[in-house]
């Protein structure tokens, strides 16, 4: 499957929508919205917790520099990759949907968003790469496994 450059940019547009709706903290939201959806409550029980090796495929514009990175996931809400490119985010999963977004301070900024379905053991969905300047530069799919000590 190959993605449109509009549907990188939806894609993205959501990813981000949904990144901002989860930076309020950590505290759950009580009670019934006046959208008549109910809320989305942060809990260890819905969190990733441990190491996952996520294997890349760029099927649009420019690729990451390696095809597979080692991500931490902290019941906290972060996660970060264990080499040397230092990507670093949060994420925050609703049901079995993962969404996630990382920054890595190379010249240039790389900002990474995931979107997806993942469980304890494994996820798969949709990347998008971007700029500092919101450019997207490049996206595909990826999968990941979960490692029981580290992916090494």
């Amino acid at each position: 499957m190959r993605l449109s450059a509009l549907s990188l940019y939806t894609l993205s547009s959501c990813v981000a929508a949904a990144m901002l709706a989860g930076c309020g903290g950590s505290q759950p939201m009580m009670g019934p919205t006046s959208t008549g959806v109910p809320p989305v409550a942060r809990s260890a029980e819905r969190s990733l917790q441990g190491y996952y090796l996520a294997e890349f495929t760029t099927e649009v514009g420019s690729g990451l520099p390696e095809s597979s990175f080692c991500f931490r996931f902290k019941s906290s809400g972060s996660w970060s990759n264990t080499g040397s490119e230092s990507f670093s985010g949060t994420y925050l999963t609703a049901g079995k949907e993962l969404f996630a977004s990382a920054v890595w301070f190379y010249s240039p900024v790389v900002y990474l968003s995931l979107q997806g379905s993942v469980n304890a053991k494994q996820g798969s969905g949709h990347f998008i790469i971007s700029g500092v300047n919101g450019y997207t530069s490049g996206g595909g799919t990826f999968s990941m496994t979960r490692k029981q000590k580290s992916c090494s």
